[in-house]
């Protein structure tokens, strides 16, 4: 799936569905955009790599980490340059007890550092968390390729029911300005 380009991966744990917006490139280089929705669970290593977003999500938000309980990261959107650099918005849903309520809290938009001058820069993401966004991206990636969490039934292992909607599909005529991203084998 190396002509797939993730925009945003959207976990909604009231649900259990996985919306994962995505555009493909065929190979005329002629895009078209898809927003799949999914029902059943991913793997155990895409939850792991939901929650390594917390610790970022904390860093840039200027919280503290005895706040760490209290946010959980359920979405990122994803933007690329014409470099192909990607940026990127954590959304997280974060518990106020005199609430006791859960509020979305989004991060800026933030980048991911070409080099070591914007890695120290404001509104560059340090190394943890460019890191962990790519891990976030490849389990969101090998969802979409059907490594899913798979179930033993009768000693074999068997993908669990899958549920797409493919709920919207727009082919354009002309490339625009979104580039194909890197993938972390690059």
């Amino acid at each position: 799936m190396s002509n797939v380009t993730i925009n945003k991966i959207k976990y909604q744990e009231s649900s259990g569905k996985l919306t994962i917006e995505y555009m493909r490139t065929n190979e005329n280089k002629k895009p078209s955009y898809h927003t799949s929705i999914f029902n059943d669970e991913p793997a155990p290593e895409f939850f792991t790599a939901l929650k390594n977003l917390t610790k970022p999500t904390l860093n840039i938000l200027g919280l503290g980490a005895l706040l760490i309980k209290r946010i959980k990261p359920y979405a990122v959107s994803f933007k690329y340059a014409e470099d192909k650099t990607m940026s990127a918005v954590i959304s997280s849903m974060f518990y106020v007890p005199s609430a006791d309520r859960e509020i979305v809290v989004n991060t800026p938009l933030m980048k991911c550092p070409s080099d070591e001058v914007e890695a120290s820069q404001a509104g560059f993401f340090n190394q943890e968390a460019v890191d962990a966004l790519w891990a976030f991206e490849q389990e969101a990636r090998k969802y979409l390729d059907g490594k899913r969490n798979q179930i033993s039934l009768f000693g074999e292992d068997t993908e669990a029911e899958t549920v797409t909607d493919d709920v919207s599909v727009v082919d354009i005529s002309a490339p625009n300005n979104v580039v194909q991203m890197p993938t972390v084998a690059q």
